[in-house]
């Protein structure tokens, strides 16, 4: 079939986007206080299974709580390897990285299912130049293994939009419930965006909607209060209590505030890196304009929120991504028909080059940033695992690498 790569070129492609996120998980092992939750969560359904009195969020609750859907699917999926690493005595470390890597695969899985979606409807090129942008750039690739609630529903997302494209409506709803109303309720904002796009024209009536809408908000609304009462220990859902807090109640403000256009001007172009600049040029094709509009409604409501982070909007990245595939495809694609495309094609190459040295040199700053980390992995190798040790965790350290999976000392204290 014409426009068709050999399935071993796809292979590649889909093996460059697992080494890439390999390459930053093993550069960065460590995690900072955004991604303690679902990572203590995770290593304490591992390791404390049923026993909920030992659960680190009994004894550091954070300021709202989580669910606990994400860490128990992570917690499943990674546990043959942790348990045959529990088997070998080898240490907690590497079953942190075991844990980060099976999230990351999510990621990359729910990333892979979606370009395969790409290359169905724009065609090969656009699909291969997707990967190729997606692998150089640098913050989806470093956060894709990283236990932010945001990651973690990240691949229900990237699920719900490749639905969106399919017009699978029904599979379409149900996955937006699931996103919005167990891991994070912006999604709601976002997807509910994309799916007035149908609405509005006409190709999903507004009853049929409704027949779905509604009881797969409430199986999903009815499962998270059921699992995460049980784990808290008291009537919770999760994130009804966090949309109160970030939103009605404006508490998020208190970590800091940004001016609103700062999603415009500072967290798409260091995402999307120089890619940033093909984007426009994607919008040629309406497939690619009606795929992005939602996006950029979205970015422009949430920067409502004054408190504002990169990875609030990363759901965005990978439609961003499909846009400036499709415009650096438009310039290869019509090569021999003017100098201008020529020069752009030339552009197309060398910005993906620009692109991986930013990475590279963002990836080498960030493995500094974890000193909490490297100095609880120092004291295992300068103290004996024998010696009666009492370890004093400040906020400083909590923060910015020690997590349950460093305590390899059963002998140990921390407090």
């Amino acid at each position: 079939m014409a426009g068709r790569r050999p399935p071993g070129r796809q292979g590649l492609l889909l093996g460059l986007l697992v080494v890439v996120a390999a390459v930053h998980l093993v550069t960065c092992p460590y995690t900072k206080v955004e991604e303690s939750f679902n990572l203590q969560a995770v290593h304490d359904l591992l390791y404390h299974w049923l026993d909920l009195d030992k659960y680190d969020h009994h004894e550091f609750p954070g300021v709202v709580p989580r669910t606990f859907l994400g860490p128990i699917v992570i917690a499943a999926f990674s546990s043959p390897a942790v348990y045959l690493l529990s088997l070998l005595e080898v240490s907690k470390f590497y079953s942190q990285l075991i844990v980060r890597g099976t999230l990351g695969l999510g990621v990359i899985a729910a990333l892979w299912t979606l370009q395969q979606e790409v290359r169905r409807q724009f065609g090969a090129t656009v699909a291969t130049l997707f990967c190729w942008v997606t692998a150089t750039q640098f913050h989806l690739m470093f956060y894709c293994t990283r236990t932010l609630p945001n990651v973690v529903a990240l691949p229900v997302a990237l699920a719900a939009l490749t639905a969106w494209l399919r017009q699978r409506w029904a599979c379409f709803l149900w996955l937006s419930a699931l996103a919005a109303v167990v891991f994070r309720a912006e999604l709601g904002l976002l997807l509910g965006l994309k799916l007035l796009l149908p609405l509005l024209g006409r190709k999903v009536p507004l009853g049929r909607a409704l027949r779905h809408a509604v009881p797969a908000g409430a199986v999903c609304l009815g499962l998270t209060v059921a699992v995460d009462s049980y784990f808290w220990r008291y009537p919770v859902w999760p994130e009804g209590k966090v949309l109160w807090y970030n939103t009605v109640l404006n508490k998020s403000s208190n970590w800091g505030t940004s001016p609103f256009l700062w999603y415009f001007y500072s967290a798409l172009p260091r995402a999307l890196g120089s890619s940033l600049l093909f984007v426009p040029l994607g919008t040629v094709d309406r497939r690619a304009r009606a795929l992005l509009l939602p996006s950029l409604a979205f970015v422009l409501l949430y920067s409502l929120l004054p408190h504002k982070e990169l990875r609030f909007i990363i759901y965005t990245l990978p439609v961003f991504n499909i846009a400036a595939a499709r415009g650096c495809a438009y310039l290869l694609n019509n090569y021999r028909k003017s100098w201008l495309c020529k020069v752009g094609s030339l552009l197309v190459t060398a910005h993906l080059a620009v692109n991986a040295a930013y990475g590279a040199t963002c990836l080498y700053v960030s493995h500094f940033n974890y000193p909490g980390g490297v100095a609880m992995q120092q004291l295992h190798t300068l103290v004996p695992p024998d010696t009666g040790v009492v370890v004093h965790i400040d906020a400083a350290a909590a923060q910015t690498g020690v997590s349950r999976f460093l305590e390899t000392n059963p002998g140990w204290s921390p407090f």
